[in-house]
C-alpha cells in the first residue's frame, strides 16, 4: 500500500513537534518561556497550532540556537520516492509540501522532472534528488501550482454548490478556517485544497 504525499508531510511534522517538546524538557523551560519562544519564532501560542513543516522548523532553530542539541538514537525513517536531499533543499520542501495538498505521490513530481529535462531523451533526468538546475527546480514548482491552482478551482465551486445547499455562504466557510487556526495557513484558506477538504468534512457532519 502506497503512502500519499500528505501523510508523509504530516509524519514529518509530527516528528518535528515531538522534538520540540523534547527539546522543551532537554533545556526545562517553564510555561511562560516556552511560550514566548513559539509565540516568537513561528507566532503560535501552543505546538499544535504548528500546522506547517517551515513553522515548525523555525521553533526548532530557535531553540537549537538557545543551546537544544538534538541527537538522533535512529535513523529518519524514509519513505519510497523521497530525495535524499530533501532536508537540504527549499524548492523539494516546497515540491513536497504542494503534493502533499494535492494528495500526490512522489512519482507524480518526478514525471514533470523528466518532461522538463528531456521527456524521451536519453538525458531526461527521472529523480528529483538529481535535478540541480535552479531553472529546473522552479519549472517543477510552476507546474505543480498550475495543477494545484487546477484543482483548486474545481475544489471552491464543489464547495460552493454544497455550501448552497445546505443555505449557507462562503462567510460560513471562511469561519470554519478561522476557528481551525487555517485562516492564513499553510497557505490562505481559499487556496489550500487540505482546508478545502476540512471545511466540506466539516459541511457533511452538519447533515
Amino acid at each position: 500500500m502506497k503512502t500519499s504525499a500528505a501523510t508523509r508531510y504530516h509524519d514529518r511534522l509530527k516528528k518535528k513537534r515531538q522534538a520540540i517538546h523534547v527539546a522543551r524538557r532537554q533545556l526545562d523551560l517553564d510555561d511562560a518561556t516556552y511560550r514566548a519562544l513559539l509565540q516568537r519564532s513561528a507566532g503560535v501560542k501552543s505546538s499544535a497550532d504548528l500546522n506547517t513543516v517551515e513553522k515548525a522548523d523555525a521553533v526548532l532553530d530557535e531553540l537549537s540556537r538557545i543551546g537544544f542539541q538534538h541527537k538522533p538514537s535512529v535513523t529518519p525513517r524514509r519513505y519510497p520516492g523521497t530525495p535524499t536531499t530533501l532536508e537540504h533543499e527549499p524548492y523539494l520542501q516546497k515540491i513536497e509540501a504542494l503534493l502533499a495538498d494535492m494528495e500526490l505521490p512522489w512519482a507524480y513530481a518526478e514525471k514533470i522532472a523528466e518532461n522538463i529535462t528531456g521527456g524521451t531523451k536519453p538525458e531526461a533526468i527521472k529523480r528529483l534528488a538529481w535535478v540541480r538546475q535552479q531553472k529546473h527546480l522552479v519549472g517543477i514548482v510552476t507546474a505543480l501550482f498550475n495543477e494545484k491552482r487546477k484543482r483548486v478551482a474545481k475544489a471552491t465551486a464543489d464547495l460552493g454548490l454544497h455550501l448552497a445547499e445546505h443555505g449557507l455562504t462562503p462567510d460560513w466557510a471562511k469561519e470554519q478556517a478561522e476557528a481551525m487556526g487555517r485562516l492564513m495557513q499553510p497557505w490562505p484558506w481559499y487556496e489550500c485544497l487540505e482546508t478545502l477538504r476540512l471545511i466540506a468534512a466539516r459541511l457533511d457532519h452538519r447533515g
